[in-house]
């Protein structure tokens, strides 16, 4: 039988100094002086949120800035949007987030949650579905505006059956968005833009859950059981086990 582990003590200030320090602000880090920075600093946080309020700037252009300094605005967009192969994608971490391209598997819990569920916030249409996965294929990537529109005409969430349609495939993964045009989302299949190995590996659920919350330690630094599980949003598929 191995050893028990020794039992550590940290003061808050151990605590903090390793949070600081694996968020990337504290100390000197390889990344932080390439000209990979960006693309290597949503590696290492692991997701970066993305928010529709901006004031000095979008809130995943100051994730960069916080702890590069003073990278082009271009750089950043260029890292999360424009790169070629594409280097992130956007999906539902702990809320909506650019995340690493290598993460797409891990995501595979959460598309099958949405896929057992049946919906998320909308009914949605099958033929509507139909008709954006074939637009999409005959055109290539496009807006929900060039789909046929975005809105129903109401509130913030009136979307129209298009727009619903097309999150829900972005929901359970048949379709991807690896790039915006100004805020909005570009819609695309899967198989046009993701490598064979990341298509099509298929990590169970314990699997997944093992990984994205070893992600979450390392961003972290020091955290508690809470912690790990929500950085991600674990607690749907934890529950159901």
């Amino acid at each position: 039988m191995d050893a028990p582990a020794a039992e550590v003590t940290l003061t808050g200030d151990d605590v903090r100094r390793m949070t600081l320090r694996a968020q990337g602000f504290l100390g000197a880090t390889p990344w932080s002086r390439s000209r990979a920075g960006v693309a290597a600093m949503l590696r290492r946080v692991g997701a970066v949120q993305l928010d529709t309020i901006s004031v000095l700037a979008r809130s995943h252009e100051l994730v960069a800035y916080a702890r590069l300094g003073p990278v082009p605005r271009a750089r950043i967009e260029r890292a999360y949007w424009h790169a070629s192969p594409p280097q992130a994608f956007e999906y539902w971490a702990h809320a909506a987030c650019v995340l690493p391209i290598e993460e797409w598997p891990y995501y595979a819990f959460r598309r099958r949650w949405y896929r057992n569920r049946g919906m998320r916030w909308h009914q949605v249409s099958e033929r509507a579905c139909q008709q954006v996965r074939a637009q999409l294929a005959a055109e290539g990537p496009l807006t929900a505006t060039q789909l046929g529109g975005a809105k129903g005409g109401g509130p913030w969430w009136d979307w129209s059956e298009t727009k619903v349609a097309a999150e829900w495939l972005l929901d359970i993964g048949e379709l991807v968005c690896v790039r915006r045009d100004g805020w909005r989302r570009v819609y695309d299949l899967p198989e046009r833009v993701l490598p064979p190995e990341l298509l099509n590996a298929d990590p169970s659920d314990a699997e997944c859950v093992s990984h994205l919350a070893g992600v979450a330690a390392r961003a972290l630094g020091a955290a508690t059981h809470n912690d790990l599980v929500d950085y991600h949003r674990l607690q749907s598929v934890l529950s159901s086990q």
